[in-house]
């Protein structure tokens, strides 16, 4: 009853002050019309470092699908073993995704990783690769 009352009274109080003839409006315009100087800066997009930029282009030119041959589940991310068709099968991290052994798989966008240690899994892969929009093929 009481959080009814304290709802019905805020909804009545934003009622109220949207429905006014305040004299704030001229304020209001003013302060649109300040120059841009003081307004707060935007923040910058993020910068890769040097490693990011390498990760990424290291996965250039590698195969963007394959046959998942074995997988598991850790830390919100799907975790597979894909046979791309160019030899030696890749690992590929996703976020977690339904997907079963034999299944096609695809992704977009990959960072190769060396050495990586998954405290999750308790494995350490050679090399993996993280993927963006990874999805079932039909």
């Amino acid at each position: 009853m009481k959080t009814r009352f304290t709802l019905v009274l805020g909804a009545l109080a934003a009622t109220l002050v949207a429905c006014s003839d305040s004299s704030d409006t001229p304020k209001m315009e003013q302060q649109a019309q300040q120059p841009a100087m003081q307004q707060p800066a935007q923040p910058q997009a993020h910068q890769m470092t040097p490693e990011q930029q390498a990760a990424l282009d290291a996965a250039k030119g590698l195969p963007k699908s394959g046959t998942v041959v074995e997988m598991m589940h850790a830390a919100g991310y799907t975790y597979m073993k894909v046979d791309t068709g160019s030899g030696d099968p890749v690992w590929i991290a996703a976020t977690m995704m339904r997907v079963k052994p034999q299944d096609k798989v695809q992704w977009a966008d990959a960072a190769v990783m060396k050495n990586f240690a998954s405290k999750s899994l308790h494995r350490t892969f050679d090399t993996i690769l993280f993927v963006s929009n990874a999805s079932v093929m039909e």
